[in-house]
């Protein structure tokens, strides 16, 4: 079932607002929604920033430590580390969506999407520590374990984030202010990224110890117990971002409300989940995705897949053909049917969808070599720190250009520049020697600069397809938007991190025995700055390119906003 687009021509809301009594008016001059939160305070703009410093504090020390954690700490093959990144996506192409249609459908006194900032707070922080917690198990054991928690905390990620990148969605229903709000928050992001780069290695050496060793003939200070490093650091961690999304939850309000009410039986739900053709192809598309890269550096590994994603295929037929028997009785509309061709309908919605996918690939491809570059090619991981920290201070330096680089260059032109230029500075590693220290930092600034305001646009353009799918079809579900959206940035991080698990064994990585490093061969360290340059640089490219395709510009932005604020004008006027 589809919900027919409709078209509306644009209202003066002014001649609305001034309508005289008996003819439906309400008394005097109306004050519309956007009269009313167009403009947010700063306290509020920061106070929802903290949830993504809160986020970060757990996504940044994945993006640069976990692949690491795995194979040089926990005791993970690279192989092993890259498979589980992939086959734990499997859950969230169920979960992610799952949780963005609760959260359109939550009513409480706190609003929609502001609860989950309370109720997730504290199960996230469990599962955080325990993911970075080495159990004394046998091989297996911990790899089992090694899947189970990270299922878990990506779980209690995904309850947490897409109601939390929801949320800025019906703080305000004005376009430009969301940027600005988007603005705060991805600078507050950076800041819980900057204390992680720079704090992480320090926290992990001040809680496991130190101890003194020879590597290459050279004395040196290394962490005497990693693995309990690692754990007590992110406990810290977990901690301060249980205060941090308090701290969002009690600073923010939600104003804008659909425009239609989320309301349908379980059932009809249901039967639309496990009947639906489309549902069945896009899960078994993923899933294909899926198998394709785990296969594409082992060929080993092709029969075993191929069969699990045969046989899944299967079930999925033989489930859609059992559920259409058994709800034959279903006569009621879904809204999760409807919500779901909403989205699949939204043009510019599945450009960024394909744009997070590729840019999120190559920015971890990149974010997870950084410490295995510096450690084995540089021959100095102490340097991992400072180049972190650096890029992350450009970044914000840029974010802070956003909204004026916006108003002159719109959204979109802006996107693809910036995805360029970084690509063209990054696929520049290829060619540095490792002491080249001063001109790797000076292009990790330089691209850090000018992809700054590249998260800021992305989220609040992810809020611009929230409005042009009411705008266009009359409905509103910004959580399933945002689910979906997190959906690909999930994607791309886990594809981003699977490669480089797949690349670290293809380029022939050898872990440390028994926490003695092992001296990289030649062909391991091109390997690395493969992936410090050309394979980031790719995706990047790929994702320009995708843009080229995103169909909501500056006047049909501006257009959409006008025509909203009319409708509602316009109910004010009927009620």
């Amino acid at each position: 079932m589809t919900v027919p687009e409709r078209s509306f021509e644009p209202v003066d809301a002014s001649s609305l607002a001034t309508k005289p009594p008996g003819e439906g008016a309400i008394r005097g001059p109306i004050k519309s929604q956007s009269d009313e939160d167009q403009r947010l305070s700063v306290g509020e703009k920061v106070g929802y920033g903290l949830g993504d410093t809160a986020s970060n504090l757990y996504w940044k020390t994945f993006e640069f430590f976990l692949v690491y954690f795995y194979t040089d700490v926990f005791g993970l093959t690279a192989k092993s580390a890259g498979t589980l990144m992939l086959v734990t996506r499997i859950w969230d192409a169920i979960n992610d969506p799952l949780v963005g249609y609760l959260a359109d459908r939550t009513r409480t006194a706190w609003g929609r999407f502001r609860p989950y900032l309370v109720w997730m707070a504290v199960p996230f922080a469990i599962t955080g520590m325990m993911t970075f917690y080495t159990p004394n198990l046998g091989p297996n054991g911990k790899l089992i374990y090694a899947y189970v928690t990270y299922t878990l905390v990506m779980m209690a990620y995904t309850a947490i984030n897409i109601p939390y990148g929801a949320l800025m969605g019906v703080i305000s229903s004005n376009s430009i202010e969301r940027t600005s709000v988007s603005t705060y928050r991805f600078v507050a992001a950076f800041c819980g990224g900057i204390v992680v780069q720079y704090c992480t290695l320090g926290m992990v050496r001040y809680f496991g110890g130190t101890e003194t060793t020879i590597i290459d003939g050279v004395e040196k200070q290394v962490v005497a117990n990693e693995q309990m490093g690692f754990f007590w650091t992110m406990a810290v961690f977990s901690v301060a971002a249980v205060i941090l999304f308090l701290i969002t939850f009690a600073s923010t309000k939600e104003r804008v409300q659909p425009a239609v009410a989320m309301k349908s039986t379980f059932r009809a739900d249901l039967r639309f989940v496990l009947t639906s053709l489309r549902v069945h192809q896009v899960m078994l598309a993923g899933l294909a995705l899926l198998a394709c890269l785990a296969t594409a550096f082992s060929t080993t590994t092709l029969l075993p897949i191929l069969g699990c994603y045969v046989l899944l295929s299967l079930v999925s037929l033989v489930v859609r053909q059992i559920a259409l028997h058994r709800f034959d009785d279903v006569t009621e509309a879904s809204t999760l049917e409807m919500d779901f061709n909403d989205l699949i309908s939204n043009r510019p919605w599945m450009v960024l969808f394909g744009f997070g996918l590729l840019q999120l690939s190559g920015l971890f491809v990149r974010g997870g070599a950084i410490l295995y570059y510096f450690k084995y090619y540089c021959g100095n991981a102490d340097l991992a720190p400072m180049f972190w920290v650096l890029g992350s201070f450009a970044a914000i330096a840029g974010m802070l250009l956003t909204k004026p680089l916006t108003r002159v260059f719109g959204k979109k032109n802006l996107m693809i520049g910036m995805n360029v230029g970084v690509a063209i500075l990054t696929a520049c590693f290829l060619f540095l020697e490792p002491d080249q220290i001063k001109t790797m930092f000076a292009l990790q600034i330089a691209a850090s600069f000018i992809g700054g305001p590249v998260p800021v646009l992305l989220w609040a353009m992810y809020a611009d397809t929230a409005d042009y799918s009411e705008w266009r079809g009359g409905r509103r579900a910004t959580g399933l938007v945002f689910a979906a959206a997190t959906f690909s940035q999930k994607m791309g991080c886990a594809v981003g991190a699977a490669m480089t698990g797949f690349a670290l064994d293809y380029y022939g990585y050898l872990q440390p025995l028994v926490g003695v490093e092992q001296i990289q061969t030649a062909v391991t360290l091109d390997g690395l700055r493969m992936m410090m340059s050309v394979i980031p640089a790719t995706f990047l490219f790929a994702a320009a390119v995708c843009l080229l395709l995103y169909n909501i510009n500056q006047s049909l932005s501006v257009q959409i906003e006008r025509e909203l604020q009319a409708r509602k004008t316009e109910d004010l006027q009927s009620a």
